[in-house]
């Protein structure tokens, strides 16, 4: 596992079901989406204690990291970090968030 998450001053633990306010709280500026805004996963131990990934948000700007609860954690770090991108493109797509640009008025 030679994949690090950068050090982070505040971490947020959300639920999938809360995605979309997560995004808007964290990685929204009041000018779109903060550019540096990065979408990764975090390793976790499963209760087999092997080694699974939870998808990630983090803000570089205010070393923020949210770490995203799915149903369950994914095999690889690329499967992870393509459901939070999945996730996210839906949610801009049906209107709850802004993914680039400006963020509706």
């Amino acid at each position: 596992m030679n994949r690090q998450v950068a050090d982070s001053q505040a971490l947020h633990s959300v639920p999938v079901h809360d995605l979309a306010t997560a995004w808007n709280s964290y990685a929204m500026t009041a000018t779109g989406v903060d550019p540096a805004t990065e979408l990764l996963a975090v390793p976790v131990l499963t209760t087999n204690n092997r080694v699974a990934w939870r998808p990630a948000i983090r803000v570089p700007a205010t070393r923020t990291l949210v770490v995203v609860h799915t149903a369950a954690p994914h095999a690889s770090f690329d499967e992870a970090r393509q459901c939070l991108s999945s996730l996210l493109t839906a949610m801009a797509t049906e209107g709850s968030i802004t993914l680039r640009g400006r963020a509706a008025a």
